[in-house]
């Protein structure tokens, strides 16, 4: 039977070792495969499954790789910040396994939402909305010990939410070229969002941060709505965006930076999560 199409419990082959629970429908899981999954490269995702409600199918969804900050962290460790979402078909039956639980991890690390070569002169800009700060966690260090400068920016709707926040604030005071924006827009207050510091030049005038396609990078991953992905005229090559106002379409038009593809190497890198 192929690993790749799997059919049953009788194909679990990693054990869910821990989880920490976030907040109200937001955990984090540390999986543990049977054996481990080489090639792991910060950005990369992993498909899990459980079987389904007809105790036979296995209902598989993809979750791209999370990393908490410490120096005890096990390589063969698989982390996950995941939402329960009531109308899935996975989660609800995710969020009812305990620890000790099993399921089935596809053994091949997956996706193109990977770093580029980093250089020291390069500025860093990682922005994500809700669990779209998973892939972002397992590029921190890397960018961090080698970038002139990082920014880590993340939108929730509750400051509960903020599932690494206090470990990016410790982290950070060891690290002065971080610089931390978390962001939080149901709980009163002034509300900004992601593309707000983009569009009001609000980074140069609040944190002075050059934005310049020779020397900075920009992914952006969770929400379409923050990330606002284009659609390209094949005739024209035009950019359209159904959502106006989003990352993509400012950072193209205010700032000169362009969108990364794998034969023609950008600036903008995105990864939406539905």
């Amino acid at each position: 039977m192929s690993t790749d199409k799997p059919t049953g419990a009788d194909t679990y082959n990693a054990t869910i070792e821990r989880i920490e629970s976030v907040a109200d429908g937001l955990s984090i899981f540390f999986i543990r495969p049977d054996a481990p999954i080489p090639g792991r490269q910060p950005g990369h995702y992993v498909s899990i499954a459980l079987v389904g409600p007809d105790g036979n199918k296995l209902i598989r969804r993809p979750y791209s790789l999370s990393r908490s900050l410490g120096p005890a962290i096990d390589p063969d460790l698989l982390e996950l910040l995941i939402i329960r979402v009531p109308e899935g078909d996975l989660t609800p039956i995710l969020f009812e396994q305990g620890e000790g639980g099993r399921l089935f991890v596809r053994p091949k690390m997956l996706g193109t939402y990977l770093l580029p070569d980093l250089d020291p002169e390069m500025t860093m800009i990682l922005a994500s909305t809700g669990t779209g700060v998973a892939p972002h966690m397992t590029m921190l260090e890397a960018c961090v010990n080698t970038c002139k400068q990082v920014l880590m920016m993340e939108c929730v709707r509750y400051g509960a939410e903020l599932a690494y926040a206090e470990q990016i604030r410790e982290f950070r005071k060891t690290h002065p070229n971080l610089v931390y924006i978390s962001l939080v827009t149901r709980e009163g207050g002034p509300k900004r969002y992601i593309q707000d510091y983009f569009r009001d030049g609000i980074l140069e005038k609040e944190y002075g941060v050059t934005i310049r396609p020779e020397n900075t990078h920009v992914f952006a991953c969770g929400n379409p709505a923050m990330i606002g992905i284009p659609k390209k005229a094949r005739k024209t090559g035009h950019l359209s965006y159904e959502t106006p106002g989003g990352l993509v379409e400012i950072l193209t038009a205010r700032y000169g930076l362009s969108i990364h593809k794998a034969r023609q190497p950008g600036q903008i890198h995105f990864e939406k999560y539905w």
